[in-house]
């Protein structure tokens, strides 16, 4: 069934999405180039409409890592890899993912759902992906967190951008390791493009955080970091249990830089949520929240 007049996340509506990859390898070629910059290109098929070298890859870490071959991995896509005016439904990447530590497959589309009453976060709903004529059954659909979706919660989407990958370590919670860029390099990813100035002032951020004196700390806050925003994000990473976020572990999660210099925190990755808190944040570890876990 086609959806032509829905949007891309509508919670009501379960699309098909079908893929045609010219060789019957593609599985195989994708896991060649899984975590490199190299995607494999494919016809897209959608509400009825096709899109013609689309790029797809493999996408996650233990959700790619505890997959075999032959089962569902996740999926990302590059509507625009080929073509840089391409969208399907005005969005140029896709997300889809399988779901990973979640037998209900509802713990991300839930959590974005509730997190977005209360602070910008992606939006998420479920979609079927069919591959060369084969079922590969539902997937979770989750925007990606780039300048389109920045556009639909500030005035402007200018500014740095970054993601944290998988705990690395519990070391990604806005610690301050001095003045080395390099430790900030290793623990957080600039997706929009390098930029001293970005970096300058991600660690002058966690300066602030981990050593102005307590009673000065809001004060020196308000000018660089969006507090009430922060506060809404722990609250809701605390209360939902995210198990695989900034709260526990002290990862996956995304910093946007605003244009006028302030710092937003989002949510990234939800799928570990509404399960019993496991990870360094945990039990005296140093993933967690409030002044920053750089205060111990």
């Amino acid at each position: 069934m086609n959806y032509p007049d829905a949007t891309l996340y509508d919670p009501f509506v379960l699309r098909t999405i079908f893929f045609e990859f010219p060789q019957e390898d593609w599985e195989a070629e994708m896991a060649d180039f899984y975590r490199t910059d190299v995607t494999v290109p494919a016809t897209m098929r959608v509400d009825g409409k096709e899109f013609h070298d689309v790029g797809v890859q493999f996408r996650g870490m233990s959700s790619y890592f505890t997959v075999g071959a032959g089962h569902k991995r996740s999926l990302n896509v590059s509507i625009d890899e080929a073509n840089p005016d391409q969208r399907l439904h005005g969005y140029k990447t896709l997300n889809l993912l399988n779901a990973h530590e979640d037998p209900s497959f509802l713990h991300t589309v839930l959590y974005s759902h509730v997190a977005r009453q209360y602070l910008p976060a992606p939006k998420a709903n479920f979609v079927k992906v069919v591959i060369n004529g084969e079922s590969w059954g539902i997937y979770v659909n989750v925007q990606q967190f780039n300048r389109e979706m920045l556009d639909e919660w500030y005035p402007s989407s200018k500014g740095a951008r970054w993601k944290v990958p998988g705990s690395p370590g519990a070391s990604a919670g806005l610690s301050y390791h001095g003045d080395n860029v390099a430790e900030y390099e290793r623990r957080y990813t600039l997706k929009s493009g390098e930029s001293k100035k970005a970096w300058k002032a991600l660690m002058q951020l966690c300066k602030t955080l981990n050593e102005a004196p307590i009673e000065e700390l809001e004060k020196k806050l308000e000018p660089i970091l969006d507090i009430d925003g922060v506060l809404r994000f722990l609250a809701v990473e605390a209360v939902l249990i995210n198990s695989d976020g900034y709260w526990v572990r002290a990862s996956d999660y995304s910093i946007f830089l605003d244009d006028q210099g302030k710092f937003h925190i989002l949510p990234h990755d939800m799928n570990e949520a509404f399960q019993a808190p496991m990870g360094p944040g945990m039990g005296g570890g140093r993933g967690g929240p409030g002044a920053g876990p750089g205060r111990g």
